[in-house]
């Protein structure tokens, strides 16, 4: 449970659990709900799975196949959210920020021999061509913490040079 009240701890506990999403099969955070807005301007959202942390560019990675709906609204409307909840910790995270399929054939190669025969079989045929990797950069964090008496709240702003402001908020 991240429990902090000092932010820059909290900064740090939020970044290492979104770390260890990548890493651990199991836990809260690898499975988040990605929303993006349809085409008729309604939201539209999905558990999706995190891939890869870039802590350096404020991104991180989602394999996905070409020929689901997100591709379509994504390249329409790159304004996304992500949102983790855990249920034991009571304490959610919503992450925001710009999401595209990424360009790089080398990087998407990489990734696609990286999931093996099994994670292949998901692409179905033929799956390479299926098989896209989406980049999304975040520029805010929104962090909840529901405790059984108080609750606490946190906001993190990314400016475009990379620096961050950080602060408590209420509700």
């Amino acid at each position: 449970m991240t429990t902090s009240t000092d932010l820059q701890t909290l900064h740090d506990q939020i970044a290492d659990r979104l770390a260890a999403a990548v890493t651990t099969r199991r836990g809260a955070w690898r499975t988040p709900v990605l929303s993006t807005i349809d085409a008729d301007g309604a939201p539209n959202a999905r558990t999706v799975v995190i891939r890869a942390i870039h802590p350096d560019t404020r991104s991180l990675e989602i394999f996905t196949d070409n020929r689901s709906a997100k591709i379509g609204e994504i390249a329409a409307e790159p304004r996304t959210s992500l949102t983790f909840w855990d249920p034991v910790d009571a304490e959610q995270l919503r992450l925001t920020g710009t999401c595209a399929a990424v360009a790089d054939h080398n990087l998407v190669a990489q990734r696609w021999d990286s999931i093996g025969p099994r994670g292949h079989a998901l692409y179905g045929e033929p799956g390479r061509q299926n098989f896209v990797v989406l980049k999304l950069q975040w520029t805010v964090w929104d962090w909840l913490w529901i405790g059984d008496i108080v609750h606490r709240r946190a906001r993190f702003d990314w400016s475009t040079d990379g620096q961050y402001s950080a602060r408590w908020i209420e509700p």
